[in-house]
């Protein structure tokens, strides 16, 4: 049955294919990311059922610790966020550090309530809508493997309307032509440019990524990170 961490993070695990062969190491991690709308976080929830279903916490088996970095968000980034007002480049450097620390000290948490037999994966989902906030996560934690959830701005858009109680509303912008996050990225990739990024577009990923479609259904999309994730662990 899950787990869950000092501050609510949740943990599962699930006994490992080659548990004798399995040590703790660096902590492997998955970064599920996405315009907001796009399902990341309900993707991430189904792939934390998926790897968690039926296991227990015995000798060596994988533990899957699963991260929503929206409860880093403080109040007043939120309220603004709502009122459509976005963080600046130093506010967002802000931010991730203070989202880094929030990562790092779960996996620190995570590792001390377990076997050094044990093999910890994180799974991480957040927006990371902006290069700058993508690139420090990066230097903070080089071992993760990143995954696109390409969801064309018109449906997430759409998700979000429908969404109750959540801070981040849609942009009012009509500016923006309607495409998938991946389009952008095949046409601007290597654009820096995103240090004001007034209108909370989401920018181009330069970096080598996993690509699933966000019209695809969740359990499809869960099942095919579940097994990159056993395929790499």
């Amino acid at each position: 049955l899950p787990q869950t961490s000092p501050s609510g993070a949740r943990l599962s695990s699930r006994p490992s294919a080659a548990a004798n062969e399995v040590t703790m190491g660096e902590a492997p991690m998955v970064v599920i990311f996405g315009r907001p709308g796009a399902g990341k976080t309900t993707i991430a929830n189904a792939v934390a059922r998926s790897l968690g279903d039926g296991g227990d916490a015995g000798s060596g088996s994988k533990t899957y610790l699963q991260l929503d970095l929206d409860v880093c968000v403080p109040q007043w980034m939120r309220d603004n966020f709502a009122k459509g007002i976005y963080p600046t480049l130093q506010q967002r450097a802000e931010f991730i550090q203070s989202a880094c620390n929030y990562v790092q000290g779960e996996i620190d948490s995570a590792m001390k309530q377990h076997s050094k037999q044990q093999q910890l994966v994180t799974i991480v989902s957040f927006s990371f809508v902006n290069i700058d906030l993508r690139t420090a996560f990066r230097e903070e934690f080089p071992q993760a493997q990143w995954i696109l959830v390409d969801t064309h701005k018109s449906l997430a858009e759409e998700r979000i309307a429908s969404r109750e109680g959540h801070f981040y509303k849609t942009t009012s912008s009509s500016s923006s032509e309607d495409r998938s996050a991946n389009d952008a990225t095949k046409e601007a990739e290597g654009d820096k440019s995103d240090d004001d990024n007034s209108e909370w577009e989401f920018r181009p990923v330069a970096f080598p990524h996993m690509v699933l479609d966000g019209r695809d259904p969740v359990d499809a999309n869960a099942k095919r990170i579940a097994e990159l994730i056993e395929s790499k662990t």
